[in-house]
Parts: C-alpha cells; sequence; structure tokens
C-alpha cells in the first residue's frame, strides 16, 4: 500500500484492539462478535501519516455446511492420507484396481477415476 500523503511503500497496518500486531484484518473480523469493533492502524514510516479506521460487526450470518458433504469430505481427507503413507505402487494399483471395479458395479464413483496412469 501506498502513504496518500507522500506516495511511498512504507506503510504499516496493525489490527486491534487487544490483537497481536501481525494478525490479519479478515482474521480479527472474522473473531470479531456482533457489536464488537476492529479498529485497523495504519501508519507511514516516511512522512508521518496515520489513520485509523473503526469497522463496527453490525450483524452476523452463518451458513453451515451439509452434514454428509462434511462427513464425505472428512472421509476422504482420511483415504488420501492413508493413501499417502502407501509407498508400494503395487498396493496402490491394487487399490486402483479395486475401486475401478467397485465402480463399474454400482457406478457411485465419479467418471474422473477412471482416468488412470
Amino acid at each position: 500500500m501506498e502513504c496518500p500523503d507522500c506516495g511511498e511503500p512504507y506503510v504499516s497496518r496493525e489490527v486491534g484492539p487487544g490483537r497481536p500486531p501481525s494478525t490479519p484484518l479478515a482474521n480479527a473480523i472474522l473473531d470479531t462478535e456482533q457489536g464488537e469493533e476492529v479498529i485497523l492502524h495504519r501508519q507511514c514510516w516516511t512522512c508521518g501519516w496515520s489513520e485509523d479506521r473503526h469497522v463496527e460487526v453490525a450483524a452476523i450470518e452463518t451458513e453451515h455446511g451439509d452434514p454428509e458433504i462434511v462427513d464425505r469430505q472428512q472421509r476422504l481427507s482420511e483415504l488420501v492420507g492413508i493413501l499417502e503413507a502407501i509407498e508400494d505402487t503395487e498396493t496402490l494399483d491394487s487399490v486402483l484396481h479395486y475401486v475401478r471395479q467397485q465402480r463399474s458395479e454400482g457406478d457411485s464413483v465419479p467418471s474422473s477415476l477412471e482416468e488412470g496412469p
């Protein structure tokens, strides 16, 4: 970011109050409760210009993911972790063959898995 007064790029940003100086603004806003305020302090180290911007959270709307999708993603993450730990390529080939066989019988695995080495 350039300083609006002198144009130099030496502008620091700090988020407050009560947060470490290195806290990203997005994280500070996500951690803020309704009615709380986040202050963004910007200061130019060349000319001394500074400003404080106050952001107050007026309303928070959240949407939670579909439990089935969350469960599926957790299972996929677990499966990927297990597969990444397998070093034997013959075992991986066997697993891939089994998945393809199940797919042809049940047609439940996406077609992107059909593409193989």
